[in-house]
């Protein structure tokens, strides 16, 4: 049951984008979601279990790539889209049967890299943010997020990246370096 979001809402997602397309939203819109903590969602802690936030995150992600219509490219090219770091944070529980807010937005890009900013809101603010780093990968290896952009919204330009994205990216590299 805690695949659900893997094996049944992702590949769902992707059928009804395909059948009856989400509202269009630009590449650089934030795309939200209203959700609920299942039963399935928590932990021994009767709260969402930390895991379960990145479910989320992955279903979050995906509807955003469908809202902004590069979903149908990935799925017609066979790109894969990758996860290369996530950084999360957890400021309050969301407990069972809470209602909750996911908002996903791409921030930035640089030749190889999606910055995304993914955050959850409850009733009483905010409650966890977390930022991920990602990538798409064709049969050649990984693509320019440049140009896959242009697919969908030719001319754009990533925003610039904020510093704490920035450093977040340099203690990534420095721990990936670091460990062999």
């Amino acid at each position: 049951m805690s695949h659900v979001i893997s094996f049944v809402r992702i590949p769902a997602l992707a059928i009804r984008q395909h059948v009856k397309p989400l509202p269009a939203l630009g590449v650089l819109e934030e795309d939200e979601l209203r959700l609920r903590v299942w039963p399935n969602d928590i932990d021994l802690n009767l709260h969402l279990n930390n895991a379960r936030y990145l479910s989320w995150m992955d279903y979050g992600r995906v509807h955003l790539l469908a809202r902004t219509r590069l979903l149908s490219h990935i799925l017609r090219a066979g790109w894969t889209p990758l996860v290369g770091a996530v950084w999360m944070t957890y400021r309050r529980s969301l407990g069972a049967f809470a209602r909750f807010t996911l908002t996903s937005r791409l921030v930035c890009w640089d030749e190889r890299w999606f910055y995304l900013e993914q955050t959850f809101a409850g009733r009483e603010g905010l409650v966890a943010v977390g930022w991920v780093k990602g990538v798409l990968r064709g049969r050649e290896g990984n693509l320019d997020p440049q140009q896959v952009l242009e697919r969908v919204s030719p001319g754009i330009v990533s925003p610039g990246m904020p510093e704490a994205i920035a450093t977040w990216n340099e203690l990534t590299k420095e721990k990936l370096q670091a460990g062999g």
